[in-house]
């Protein structure tokens, strides 16, 4: 996945997480590769990563 993707991505659940799921989108990262992402400070509760692959992913500050 693309870093321009995947903020993208990240972008709509973070609205979806703050208007208490009334917009946005819930993240939907199953079988995402996701190696090597930067993901600092990323709100990622309730994000579906089943199967996410985040080896060497950089989730410093990440929930």
């Amino acid at each position: 996945m693309n870093s321009a993707d995947l903020s993208k991505i990240l972008e709509e659940h973070k609205v979806w997480i703050t208007s208490m799921r009334e917009s946005g989108s819930r993240a939907n990262l199953c079988d995402a590769n996701l190696c090597g992402a930067d993901l600092r400070g990323a709100n990622l509760c309730d994000a579906n990563l089943r199967g996410a692959d985040l080896r060497g992913a950089n989730l410093c500050d990440a929930n």
